[in-house]
């Protein structure tokens, strides 16, 4: 069967119009279920970090440090959710041939030296791979480095941060704070190429999909028996199942869109210590939610 497998690929449509189409209706509540679990756990871990960081600057050093390894435990869950969907992508493309828009990763959607020199070696390498399949698992590749990477760098921040100085924990805070920006890149990144690849999928190979998906993820079929998510007013993870806002003022992957601020802190993390990252989505699959032809 799978010697006689033709790659499908999307020619027709770059990431960003994959973002603004229509969707069936199983995939598109399928994508809305598996979109709203990634955003709700990066939510909890943003706020998670934005205590932490709080308290630091009231002085508040041991229930700043007790905040590390919860912070540590969700980063983890979160790491583990997003690598299950990139392993369901990878697999599914391998055994099918389904491969939808890719972007090559950016540096300057990434602000940890590590994930800048993973998004450069794959942006090098997509300029000298033109065939659309590596390009495809290159990118999810290295996605998936990126975030055992920060996954791991995570555990270790927080693990010694027990016998910190209440400077050092300031420090160590500032250094988590880096690698949750990145993780939600890594968030969006992952999030427009699924759609991508939605846009591409075979009526046809849906059932294996999902099945493939929520074996991997089965946070996100505890998630699919609860309420559809298109139909909330709002989703509690930053913005509505629908086109962000931020593609909108898009006019080309070069850019980097943002988003709304988040819900609870209305801080959005451009620059200053005194933000946290909000989720930023770009049409391009790397570095975030960005992926182009």
């Amino acid at each position: 069967m799978l010697e006689a497998r033709v790659d499908r690929v999307r020619r027709t449509a770059t990431v960003q119009e994959d973002w603004s189409a229509w969707l069936p209706e199983a995939k598109d509540r399928l994508f809305a279920y598996s979109h709203q679990e990634l955003e709700v756990s990066y939510l909890i871990l943003s706020v998670t970090l934005d205590d932490a960081i709080t308290l630091c600057k009231q002085g508040m050093w041991l229930p700043a440090r007790e905040q590390s390894d919860i912070f540590a435990d969700l980063f983890d869950r979160m790491a583990g959710s997003l690598r299950g969907v990139l392993r369901a992508l990878y697999e599914h493309g391998r055994d099918f041939g389904t491969l939808p828009n890719v972007a090559p990763l950016r540096a300057g959607f990434f602000r940890s030296e590590r994930a800048q020199q993973i998004a450069r070696t794959n942006n090098l390498l997509s300029f000298l791979v033109l065939r659309a399949r590596k390009r495809f698992f290159r990118k999810l590749g290295a996605l998936e480095q990126m975030v055992a990477d920060l996954n791991k760098e995570t555990h270790n921040v927080a693990g010694k941060m027990a016998s910190e100085t209440p400077v050092g924990m300031s420090k160590r805070w500032k250094r988590l704070e880096i690698l949750h920006y990145d993780l939600n890149t890594c968030l969006c990144e992952t999030t427009v190429m699924l759609k991508s690849f939605f846009c591409v999928l075979p009526a046809d190979e849906l059932k294996q999909f999902r099945a493939r998906l929520l074996f991997l993820v089965p946070a996100i079929a505890l998630r699919s028996r609860g309420q559809d998510p298109r139909a909330a007013k709002q989703l509690p993870a930053v913005r509505q199942p629908g086109v962000p806002r931020a593609f909108a003022a898009v006019p080309g992957i070069s850019e980097e869109p943002r988003l709304p601020h988040h819900p609870y802190k209305n801080r959005d993390n451009s620059g200053s210590r005194e933000r946290i990252p909000s989720p930023r989505m770009r049409p391009d699959g790397t570095g975030g939610p960005n992926e182009t032809n």
